[in-house]
């Protein structure tokens, strides 16, 4: 009998090891491709403006190309059928992918050179991002495991707080250009780990399982299936909202006297907020019902914007950066968690779409808030509009599950009447 329970514990032992290799792979992934490969543009950007002289708003394009790539890789992980194996081989091939276009940033010696590899990248991000969600949340909600996969996400907190905490120093000494291959170089030693942990297994296709039954504690009076479309808009909502100061906050931060020679650092606490939001914010989501987790998120998250503009000095714009790393990953956690719950049997599409959508607002935010600033002189005027987005957003969860008729219903109504 001893022996039989002996057994047992070992299996069941070897079991969470295994869970949680294939969460800190995810979560690796992400690293790479989304903190890295993503925002360490966002603290090297003041470096390469100093050396390269190139204007805010050729900084918004640079930005909104990679945010286009994101959409294209997105678009590819939603839509194309990713059998057994072709979606683990993906992955691979879009780590790959993004470990390159960030060490080939330091060769490039011209803006539209940059622009390519900021889109390869973009690409690759959208990528890894589906596919290794989709991959670990399947494996997750499988083994009835899905609150884990808020530590995979951490990863992305992880990647920014490396990349803030690396820029500054790497930059010193070898410049911007050498700052990217040092980047590079990290980012092949935890992709080595990403690969060997992550692995695949097939789902069953019966929808009806427990870790598949939609648990959207939120109340609201349409129909769960009706939710997904008020889900989306608001997810786009987030993904124009929060990508301005995602993407210039270090910039911002370096015109504040205050902040002289300090201002990387703040996006070292962007990270370092970000890394257990994930799991912070998945826990109070199935506490408390994930919309309403979502609407708090997405408040706090325009308090954190509006602050780094509002109160122009360290205690506003370390404040700010607190609040904004501590929502904008648990906001991404939550939202495809909730995507996925709501249609189980798809999660790779679902999750592809809602990241489309998202792609979609960044592209609008990035462009449009660099070519404000350049005209306006400052971040000020695309700040505040940010957070009056964001605040939209907030809305519109609130106003879904309150609403009688969904709003993919509502929209037709619209047009025939």
């Amino acid at each position: 009998m001893s022996l039989v329970h002996q057994t047992k514990r070992d299996s069941a032992r070897h079991f969470d090891r295994s869970l949680w290799l294939l969460v800190i792979a995810g979560g690796f992934s992400l690293f790479i491709a989304m903190g890295v490969g993503r925002f360490a543009y966002t603290p090297i950007l003041p470096w390469m403006q100093s050396e390269m002289h190139f204007s805010n708003a050729m900084a918004g394009y640079l930005a909104a190309g990679n945010y286009f790539g994101y959409l294209v890789g997105a678009v590819l992980a939603g839509s194309v059928p990713w059998i057994r194996r072709r979606r683990l081989l993906g992955w691979r091939i879009s780590v790959l992918l993004s470990i390159v276009t960030t060490g080939l940033m330091a060769a490039a010696a011209n803006p539209w050179a940059w622009f390519c590899l900021r889109t390869l990248s973009g690409i690759a991000s959208g990528l890894v991002f589906v596919l290794a969600a989709s991959m670990v949340l399947d494996i997750l909600a499988k083994h009835d495991r899905p609150k884990l996969s808020g530590m995979m996400y951490g990863g992305v907190g992880g990647g920014i707080a490396a990349s803030g905490w690396l820029v500054p120093v790497l930059a010193r000494h070898f410049g911007w250009r050498g700052t990217w291959v040092g980047l590079m170089g990290i980012t092949v030693i935890v992709g080595a780990a990403a690969v060997l942990w992550m692995r695949e297994e097939p789902v069953a296709s019966n929808p009806s399982r427990a870790g598949d039954r939609p648990r959207v504690s939120m109340g609201q009076r349409a129909d769960q299936s009706g939710y997904f479309p008020w889900l989306m808009a608001a997810y786009g909502c987030e993904g124009l909202g929060y990508i301005i100061t995602g993407t210039f906050l270090v910039a911002m931060a370096t015109r504040l006297p205050a902040l002289h020679g300090f201002a990387s650092y703040c996006w070292v606490l962007v990270g370092l907020a970000a890394l257990p939001s994930a799991a912070v914010w998945s826990y109070f989501g199935g506490r408390v019902g994930e919309v309403s987790t979502l609407v708090t998120a997405y408040l706090l998250q325009a308090a954190g914007v509006l602050l780094t503009v509002l109160v122009p000095n360290a205690i506003g714009v370390y404040l700010g950066s607190i609040l904004f790393g501590g929502t904008f990953m648990g906001i991404t956690t939550l939202g495809t968690m909730l995507g996925r719950e709501l249609r189980p049997q798809d999660s790779s599409k679902a999750i592809g779409v809602m990241t489309v959508i998202y792609g979609i607002g960044q592209i609008v935010g990035a462009g449009a808030a660099g070519a404000l600033a350049n005209r306006s002189g400052g971040f000020e005027l695309p700040t505040l509009a940010a957070a009056g987005v964001l605040v939209i957003g907030a809305g519109l969860l609130v106003l879904g599950r309150r609403a009688r008729i969904p709003l993919v219903t509502m929209s037709r109504q619209s047009k025939h009447g």
